[in-house]
């Protein structure tokens, strides 16, 4: 009795501390909050777990969210104590207000993994989820994007929302200065969101339910597999633990590179190089393209750091070209290492698994590298006597031209005066931006597969070809037809997008507008600079742009459309029926 009166206590509790935390941030000088009130409120919820722990009534993933929580809280106290009593003699210093303020984040992660547990057995549509995760999460960063304390000025709502919904989906898109107009706590939420956006919530909820030990259904195993784009459903959680933290070693990383490879630390405007370092990294290798410079990478601080450049074009390749991909290659390098070793230092031969880098692995890290070096030929001479001309040397303009290749699909960082491109510039890269990056990955675009692959089936009809087969495997008919229908639905929503816009913006230009339009479906980030000019209703447009591109124009389609029983058609085939082509 007394457990279930701490229970529901703690139920109540935790909307309130919600509440209390939103308004410190919006309604108050920004210095963390009042640090005795989160203590005592973080101390009070640690108690009211700890009790919970000896209910023998709880169900065994409820005691599990319950163990990890206080976990969690206990942790972080036990810091803040040490800090406050030992170190300080009582004074709180703001080391100790950012630990506490994290050990709420991650507290409410964790409430929100088990909260979404029981989504995925009440609601049997797992494309429908991941679609609800990204609308809400647009809605709630645009939410705190609008309190007073996260910006120099009031800001509309509209432009709170397209802010919001192009740092969840990963864009870069700005119509406002990321530098000027937003607070230190409003670049914070931007990065959160960013972060947030390129691995999914979903991916961030699977990581926490892996600590969850009752294990999952089969039904949520085949839910998370949906939303890690992987076809297997055995050691799906495992999968979301290697993903995030790779994420997080690889942004590290990023950080260390990018701190150690600025110049001159005294010309980043306004921000501290540590921060600078963290919220490019974090934005580089999840394509955002956001920049706390108010122009970028194309600032006069970084123009010609082309150390820097290379940092970055490295984290966006790594994080465009996806997580399967990455663990696929990766695994394949362990193995050739760990032959070699055998046959040199033990002299045995070891025997590696058979076709261990995969077709889809081999597919897409060729159609990248290729895009990556006709890219890199194309802009250096095209380009070559005019936004190149500001290089001097020779290097500086391979380095310059690579980085624009690397960007130009879905990565929204430029370092090239873009007003200033030759037409046929902006629509090969335009070309680009609709390509994308690759499957499983934090970039948009149709991805590379998708190119590559009906690129493939083309080449194959021309031949007379009936069917697809690449290096002895016959591809399937679904791939196909998934590939084909991927295409055709972009080029429609796209098509449909710049009619509208042109019709309620009609002074701007309609190449601007394709661009803009390409980019935003795209996630690219990109833009010939009409942005912050258009319209309200021309920002609703690309807002739901940058939502389709990001979650898939095909499954928001199966989201809404497709039937949860299997369907009667299974049992049955018409008569085949010729329609004449060409």
């Amino acid at each position: 009795m007394i457990q279930i009166k701490f229970r529901n206590l703690l139920e109540i509790a935790t909307p309130i501390i919600f509440f209390y935390i939103i308004v410190s941030l919006g309604w108050k000088t920004f210095r963390f909050f009042n640090a005795e009130i989160i203590i005592s409120i973080t101390l009070t919820i640690s108690v009211l777990h700890f009790f919970l722990l000896f209910d023998k009534s709880l169900k065994k993933n409820y005691k599990s969210m319950i163990f990890l929580s206080f976990f969690i809280l206990l942790i972080f106290l036990l810091f803040s104590f040490g800090k406050i009593f030992l170190c300080n003699s009582g004074k709180i210093t703001d080391d100790v207000k950012i630990s506490l303020l994290i050990s709420l984040i991650l507290y409410i992660l964790i409430r929100v993994t088990y909260f979404m547990r029981i989504v995925y057995v009440k609601i049997h549509n797992p494309a429908f989820i991941f679609i609800i995760s990204f609308v809400f999460l647009s809605f709630l960063g645009s939410f705190l994007l609008m309190l007073p304390a996260s910006t120099v000025k009031q800001i509309s709502f509209i432009d709170a929302l397209f802010t919001s919904t192009s740092a969840v989906c990963v864009t870069g898109l700005v119509v406002l200065d990321t530098a000027k107009d937003f607070t230190f706590l409003g670049k914070v939420i931007i990065l959160i969101l960013v972060e947030l956006g390129g691995l999914g919530i979903l991916t961030i909820t699977s990581f926490f339910s892996y600590f969850f030990r009752d294990g999952f259904s089969f039904k949520e195993a085949i839910f998370i597999s949906n939303f890690l784009n992987t076809k297997t459903t055995s050691n799906v959680l495992s999968l979301a633990v290697k993903v995030v933290l790779f994420t997080l070693t690889v942004e590290f990383i990023g950080t260390l590179l990018i701190y150690f490879s600025i110049k001159d630390k005294n010309t980043l405007e306004s921000d501290s190089p540590l921060f600078f370092s963290i919220f490019h990294s974090i934005s580089a290798f999840c394509n955002s393209g956001f920049s706390t410079l108010s122009q970028g990478l194309y600032s006069q601080s970084v123009r010609f750091n082309y150390l820097l450049q290379l940092i970055i074009a490295c984290l966006l390749i790594l994080g465009g070209i996806g997580f399967n991909i990455l663990f696929n290659f990766f695994t394949y390098i362990w193995l050739t290492i760990k032959k070699c070793f055998y046959r040199i230092f033990k002299d045995e031969y070891f025997r590696s698994p058979a076709h261990v880098v995969t077709l889809n692995t081999q597919i897409v890290v060729i159609t990248t590298l290729f895009l990556l070096s006709f890219g890199t030929i194309f802009y250096y001479i095209s380009e070559y006597h005019s936004s190149l001309s500001e290089h001097s040397s020779f290097y500086g303009k391979w380095i310059a031209s690579f980085f624009s290749s690397a960007t130009s699909r879905t990565a929204g960082f430029h370092v090239l005066n873009m007003n200033s491109f030759a037409p046929v510039t902006v629509f090969f890269t335009i070309f680009l931006m609709w390509i994308g990056a690759s499957p499983a990955s934090t970039g948009g675009g149709i991805k590379t597969s998708t190119f590559a692959l009906a690129l493939m089936n083309i080449v194959s009809l021309s031949r007379g070809k009936n069917r697809l087969e690449i290096q002895r495997k016959e591809i399937s008919s679904e791939s196909i037809r998934l590939a084909f229908s991927i295409i055709m639905l972009s080029l429609i929503v796209i098509y449909i997008s710049i009619l509208i816009i042109i019709f309620l913006d009609p002074k701007e230009n309609i190449l601007s507008i394709s661009f803009e339009v390409f980019s935003a479906f795209s996630t690219a980030g990109l833009s010939l600079g009409i942005t912050s000019s258009l319209s309200n209703g021309s920002k609703l447009v690309l807002i739901c742009l940058m939502l389709l591109g990001r979650i898939g124009v095909f499954n928001v389609m199966i989201g809404l459309l497709k039937k949860n029983k299997i369907s009667s058609h299974y049992y049955y085939r018409y008569p085949k029926g010729n329609i004449l082509i060409n």
